[in-house]
């Protein structure tokens, strides 16, 4: 991108992309682990299932949340280096 933007700025998108997998997993990885340290022998499996149907979709949603940020920074960073670019001709 153009633009007087700071590097960092440049690729804020990136880490939004990247924390969106690491929240994907370390939610899924927790809720697993808690679902394990109930699960007993005599435990109703189909409620377990349930639960880690649950914590998948709440680790999706996290993550598409996460993507959705990185994306809207990305189109904000797109239509700035473009207003910039467009001023700098004008000039």
């Amino acid at each position: 991108m153009n633009g007087n933007l700071p590097e960092w700025v440049q690729r804020s998108p990136r880490f939004f992309y990247a924390a969106a997998v690491l929240m994907f997993f370390a939610y899924f990885a927790l809720g697993v682990v808690e679902i394990n340290g109930l699960n007993t022998s005599y435990s109703d499996q189909s409620m377990v299932r349930v639960a880690t149907l649950r914590v998948l979709a709440d680790a999706t949603r996290e993550a598409i949340y996460a993507v959705g940020t990185g994306v809207l920074v990305h189109v904000a960073l797109a239509i700035w280096a473009r207003m910039h670019s467009t001023l700098e001709a004008a000039e």
